[in-house]
């Protein structure tokens, strides 16, 4: 049953547009998620010399750098899916990439507190129009059985841009100062915005389907209906949600705590992080999404065991990370969290576009990433932040060990309900293309 949906539902070639045309705009969307990924994590590696220049407090520290993001994103997220479902996504990425990058570059001139968390609520505006409209493009130019290997490529976004971010900000705030960090990070992102609007075409809806899709886009209650009585749809958002908690909580406090607890300045940071970053997130991502596609042609359910799999090896890692003595086993620890946790995000928002019709596929995705990133971005370094604060006192910088750990339990809980998304993805395939 499972081979015989996943069959009709592919194609061996990317729709109507050709190989290499589909090609270079996964590249130029997987180049824009990188800089969208730069500009918002580069605050991450800033974090100290930021706190330090405005006197601001840990929680202060993580409501800027999760809530200041997430707040203006949440709003329009979804509005901008809706959007993205029935008009140009390229020229809607393009005016995105323009807002944010803007916005990380005005940053760099912030005289105060107050003028660094509007820009970043500038961020998260550009932002909300960045993720799903390419999720939705790039299902469009490859079927479902390359669908889970095109969105591991994309997902290298976050891979580059977290290294990009790591290595901009720690040695240009070593050598410069943190304002020109986020000069340098945002200003390219105008360049490429150019770039992407005038190289790249809008696909046709459903063209990679390999049954005739309704592309029609439904209304939003009848879309939201439909949704909700996904289950593995469902359930792979609330896996979701604790996965982007582990990723954002964890991956927002980690350069601090290599600072705080093993000693190293922003350029060490920097570099350590980068390093990491890029080649497990590399490794383990693109791996990932080719393992998901192969187990996937002889069981769908495997396009999201792959993804709980790794999700759980992720568990142990942040233990190592955070419990270790060693600087050398702490780096051990957070190749494993890098390689391992960004696994999921490209496999499951694919498996989320093979359950939802094609109209619904950038709202759905809007959804996945609102109510995850909400939750993840917003309350992960944010509670992190809180915790350190009221346990400061008493733990002393070994508190910064124990609230790292957090993330151990929320990658393990988040790999767990994958396992029991998969079970109902064979269900909700067949009512997508019967309804």
């Amino acid at each position: 049953m499972a081979t015989k949906i996943s069959a009709a539902a592919d194609l061996s070639n990317p729709g109507n547009a050709s190989r290499a045309a589909a090609i270079y705009a996964l590249a130029m969307l997987t180049v824009i998620y990188s800089l969208n990924f730069l500009d918002r994590t580069v605050i991450t590696i800033l974090i100290d010399p930021i706190k330090h220049d405005y006197h601001l407090s840990d929680k202060a520290m993580g409501f800027i750098s999760g809530f200041g993001f997430v707040i203006f994103y949440s709003i329009l997220a979804a509005p901008v899916a809706r959007w993205a479902d029935r008009g140009n996504r390229r020229s809607i990425i393009t005016w995105g990439l323009v807002i944010w990058s803007a916005m990380t570059a005005l940053a760099g001139i912030a005289q105060n507190a107050l003028q660094l968390t509007l820009s970043r609520f500038g961020v998260g505006i550009g932002e909300a129009a960045g993720t799903a409209p390419s999720s939705s493009m790039i299902s469009d130019l490859f079927p479902g059985t390359q669908r889970s290997t095109a969105m591991a490529v994309y997902q290298l976004g976050p891979v580059f841009g977290g290294s990009l971010g790591a290595f901009i900000g720690g040695e240009v705030n070593h050598h410069y100062g943190w304002h020109h960090a986020f000069l340098a990070a945002g200003i390219p992102g105008l360049l490429v915005a150019l770039i992407f609007r005038l190289s790249v075409k809008e696909p046709s809806r459903g063209a990679s389907e390999a049954k005739r899709a309704d592309t029609r886009q439904q209304g939003f209650w009848e879309t939201l209906r439909f949704m909700l009585g996904q289950k593995c749809y469902m359930i792979l958002l609330l896996g979701f949600c604790f996965t982007t908690f582990t990723q954002f909580g964890f991956g927002t406090w980690s350069p601090s705590f290599l600072g705080r607890i093993h000693g190293l300045n922003t350029a060490q940071i920097g570099i350590y992080v980068g390093v990491v970053r890029l080649v497990a997130g590399l490794l383990g991502t693109l791996i990932g999404g080719f393992l998901s596609d192969w187990a996937g042609r002889h069981d769908v359910r495997w396009r999201i065991y792959v993804s709980a799999i790794c999700s759980i090896l992720a568990c142990p890692g942040v233990f190592l990370f955070a419990l270790s003595h060693s600087l050398t086993w702490c780096i051990v620890g957070f190749t494993i969290v890098s390689a391992a946790s960004p696994v999921h995000v490209g496999p499951i928002v694919a498996v989320s576009h093979s359950v939802v019709k094609v109209g619904m596929r950038a709202f759905a995705t809007s959804i996945i990433y609102l109510i995850s990133e909400l939750l993840g971005l917003g309350l992960g370094p944010f509670l992190i932040g809180v915790f350190n604060d009221h346990y400061i006192h008493r733990l002393g910088v070994a508190v910064n060990r124990y609230s790292v750990s957090s993330a151990a339990i929320t990658t393990l809980i988040g790999g767990l309900l994958f396992i029991v998304a998969a079970q109902w993805l064979v269900r909700d395939m067949a009512r997508t293309f019967e309804e």
